[in-house]
């Protein structure tokens, strides 16, 4: 794991000096968070939540600097790009927390900085409904036996839920990707909502304002009309009544993807609740701005078994098992790899393929199963490998915890 978390620091820290900090937007966060990467200590109690920031990191850092181009290509205002800079300001702020808590000595990380931007944390992990193609081996099994749990009732009157938990890195989201985009939910359900909820350490009340927002404009409403919708204070009633009705008569599926801490309004959102728009009770549950007259699917990923059984009910959680197919793994760390190598200098793209062949069992015992595992010792590898024909296993060993 270590060997992954530090060549994710490394690539964060070169993307930085490479891109010129001064230049990218929330400077201020990146060069703090870099600050305090390049001391710190990654041990068997950080290195998985850290390896999770990293991804988050680098991902942020890229869409930074398409902010950037949007602005040197543009000098109009517009709300649209208002609205997703002010999104990527919310990731940015939650993942500096994170990775603060992650490699100070202080559990609470850098909260006495951070207080002053607790209202504008949000989402720090983003996902969309399409499926990254090189990670998707060896779900034929869980995804047969999913999509029998999530479309086994299409009954009208009531909502099917489907849990999908288990460690990070597993292939939750893959998995609840093929279902979004299998046959038999392109066929049965319109439309398809997918919502991305992951950590925040927003209020509450904002989280469940984004969520409603969210699948709004998963439904087509222009943003400028969604942030029109008074949604704040205590009452989110105006957004839970426009969600309703936008879904009104119609057989949906939705995705909740990447559930880390709910409260009761989440909770069970598949349940008989059927409220009309304005009734009192409707502020008290996501579940009653969700109609049930003509069926539906929803669907919730999440590591926490506790969050996925609060939403959907307890028989309704599938546990996601590490890939049983030690060459499912092979296959994801052979075509990422592969798509890893055009990125590449061209003096750097004679990958020695017949080393990395020899070193096969090593990699899948670093794998142990996980799809992103996978993917990121071929990132390791990509970044690595480079032209000298003389390049050996031994100088790429990953048992001492490094590629040298």
């Amino acid at each position: 794991m270590a060997v992954v978390v530090q060549f994710l620091v490394r690539k964060f820290i070169d993307g930085l000096a490479e891109e010129g900090a001064s230049e990218l937007p929330f400077s201020t966060y990146f060069c703090d968070m870099r600050a305090e990467l390049e001391k710190a200590t990654i041990s068997s109690s950080n290195a998985d939540e850290l390896r999770e920031c990293m991804y988050e990191l680098n991902n942020l850092l890229s869409q930074c600097r398409m902010l950037i181009d949007q602005t040197n290509t543009s000098s109009c205002f517009s709300l649209s790009k208002a609205w997703n800079s002010n999104k990527v300001k919310k990731r940015v702020v939650a993942v500096k927390r994170r990775v603060l808590q992650c490699v100070q000595h202080d559990p609470n990380g850098d909260a006495a900085a951070l207080q002053e931007d607790s209202s504008t944390t949000g989402f720090s992990r983003w996902t969309t409904s399409w499926p990254e193609q090189s990670m998707i081996h060896g779900f034929d099994q869980q995804l047969s036996e999913l999509e029998q749990k999530a479309f086994r009732n299409c009954s009208p009157g009531r909502l099917t839920g489907v849990g999908i938990v288990g460690m990070g890195g597993i292939g939750k989201t893959a998995l609840a990707q093929l279902v979004f985009n299998s046959q038999q939910a392109r066929g049965r359900y319109f439309p398809r909502i997918w919502v991305c909820l992951s950590r925040t350490a927003c209020a509450a009340k904002d989280v469940r304002k984004e969520v409603l927002q969210s699948i709004l404009m998963a439904l087509g409403l222009e943003e400028e009309i969604v942030l029109s919708i008074d949604g704040g204070g205590t009452s989110l009633g105006d957004l839970e009544s426009a969600v309703h009705e936008k879904l009104k008569g119609k057989r949906y599926l939705i995705v909740f993807d990447d559930v880390w801490k709910i409260d009761g309004w989440y909770a069970d959102v598949v349940g008989p609740h059927n409220a009309l728009p304005g009734s009192d009770q409707q502020s008290n549950f996501l579940a009653l701005s969700l109609p049930k007259e003509r069926g539906g699917v929803v669907v919730v990923t999440s590591r926490l078994e506790q969050a996925a059984e609060m939403m959907v009910g307890k028989s309704s959680v599938y546990r996601v098992q590490p890939l049983a197919d030690r060459e499912s793994s092979w296959a994801i760390f052979m075509d990422a790899l592969s798509k890893a190598r055009p990125a590449l200098p061209k003096e750097r793209r004679a990958i020695d393929l017949t080393t990395i062949n020899n070193m096969k069992e090593e990699i899948l015992e670093t794998c142990s199963g996980l799809p992103s595992m996978a993917k990121a010792m071929a990132d390791i590898f990509a970044d690595r490998l480079s032209s000298p024909a003389s390049t050996s296993s031994q100088e790429l060993s990953l048992s001492g915890g490094i590629v040298k």
